[in-house]
Order: structure tokens, then C-alpha cells, then sequence
């Protein structure tokens, strides 16, 4: 069994508990204007982007970083969306459970219920976007179902206690006050164990240019209005930082 991936990103210390070795698969159900990995929204090669490994060969590149798991890191799978691949996936999630390996996911959710429910028998770690939540804006803006999203939310709240929600902060949509009205609902009823704002970055201009794609622009955010959302975020009582990334 093969999966495709673009990298193997070994020593992240952003993407979940500890120190992590951080697989990107290949493939995405929506498509953010503001991506930072564009090379994962398709699923196809792309030149130098994205390649097939077999599970084995995966398990291998993954146990080499074993020294670090056991001081309370582990396995990230990100993207692009993990989750479109977790059923191919299965086999090396479960070799990892039974070495009692950390398994972390970096996850959109904007996908079928049934790859979620694979995720929820093996994964230890959620980290769980909130991007838009207005239904009408969302399928405009990410091409994606926000229906589908509160779905897969709940289902994963009614089984799962280590939830992070990751937010990429923007002028245009998360600070728009529709939006960040429905985030705050959103923490208040689920209570996740921690919430990370980010703001957008230009790292992946190279990729952008390599991809022949052109990079969308974003008015700033400062460090005032990031501090204010934080504040308005610790108010519904949920533990929150600026994440660096």
C-alpha cells in the first residue's frame, strides 16, 4: 500500500505536543487563498512536488526520530487534508498505536465522515482549522461544505478531549465580525483544550512561483488587533496563545 506525500519534515515544534516528525500527504478538499503548503492542494505530482511511498518505507523514515517520541513527541500527519488518505493510511496508524507512538493530525475536516471516524481509532492528537464559518462564504471562498465541517465536529467532540483549534487571522475573513462572532459560539459550546491564532505568513513564495500561482495579498494584521482577538477568545474561558509560525 502506497500513500503520496511532498515531505517528511523532521524536529517541527509547532505541529503538536513536543518535538515531531511531521509527514505532508498530497491532496486537499478545499482550496484556502491564503495556503502556506499550495504544492499538497492537488493531488497529482507536480514536478518536484509529491511522491509515492510505501508504508513500510514510511514506518522506517518515521521510527528513525523514535528517540524523540519518547520524551513526549511523535508522528504529525498534515497536508494538504491527512484525513483523505487515513484509509490507505490504516496499517501504519496501527503499527504506530501498538509501538505507543504519538499520533498527531493537522486536519480541516472538510471531509467524509467515515475518514474521520478511521482517525478517531487511532489519532491521540487533534489540531482542527477554524477558517470561515458562514456557510454562503465558505463554498465561495474555499470551495468547501461548512455543513459538513459541524458534522465532523461534533462527531469528533462527542469521542476526543485533545482538541487544538488552529486560526489563521485575517482582515478580509476571521476578524470580519460575522465570522469571529460564529468562532467564539463555536469555542464557547465545544471547549477545546487550547485555541492557536496565527498570523499569515509569505514563506511560501518560492513554492507559489514554482507551482507557476500566483500568492494572494492580505491586508496586516498587528500586534494590537492580534492581542484583542486573543483577549476576546480567553473571555469564553479557553486557554489560547499567538502561535508563531
Amino acid at each position: 500500500m502506497k500513500v503520496r506525500v511532498t515531505n517528511i519534515q523532521r524536529f517541527s515544534l509547532q505541529d503538536g505536543p513536543g518535538i515531531r516528525t511531521t509527514v505532508f500527504l498530497k491532496g486537499c478538499s478545499i482550496c484556502c487563498p491564503w495556503c502556506a503548503n499550495p504544492e499538497n492542494i492537488k493531488y497529482e505530482t507536480q514536478g518536484q512536488f509529491g511522491y509515492d511511498i510505501e508504508l513500510d518505507e514510511l514506518e522506517k523514515e518515521i521510527l528513525k526520530d523514535e528517540k524523540f517520541y519518547k520524551l513526549g513527541g511523535g508522528v504529525t500527519f498534515s497536508g494538504g487534508e491527512p484525513l483523505l488518505q487515513f484509509d490507505r493510511l490504516e496499517p501504519l496508524l496501527q503499527g504506530l498505536n501498538q509501538q505507543n507512538i504519538n499520533i498527531c493530525i493537522e486536519t480541516a475536516l472538510f471531509v467524509p465522515t467515515s475518514l474521520l471516524e478511521i482517525a478517531l481509532k487511532y489519532v491521540d492528537e487533534f489540531i482542527v482549522d477554524i477558517k470561515i464559518l458562514d456557510n454562503t462564504e465558505a463554498r465561495k471562498v474555499l470551495n468547501a461544505d461548512i455543513e459538513l465541517y459541524y458534522k465532523n465536529i461534533q462527531k469528533l467532540f462527542q469521542q476526543k478531549h485533545n482538541i487544538t483549534f488552529r486560526i489563521p487571522v485575517t482582515k478580509e475573513y476571521t476578524l470580519q465580525e460575522h465570522n469571529k462572532t460564529k468562532i467564539l459560539e463555536l469555542l464557547e459550546k465545544y471547549k477545546p483544550k487550547q485555541v492557536e491564532i496565527f498570523k499569515l505568513h509569505r514563506l511560501a513564495k518560492n513554492k507559489y512561483e514554482t507551482l507557476k500561482k500566483e500568492m494572494a495579498e492580505f491586508q496586516e494584521v498587528t500586534d494590537d488587533e492580534m492581542e484583542n482577538f486573543l483577549k476576546e477568545i480567553k473571555n469564553v474561558k479557553i486557554n489560547a496563545r499567538i502561535c508563531k509560525i
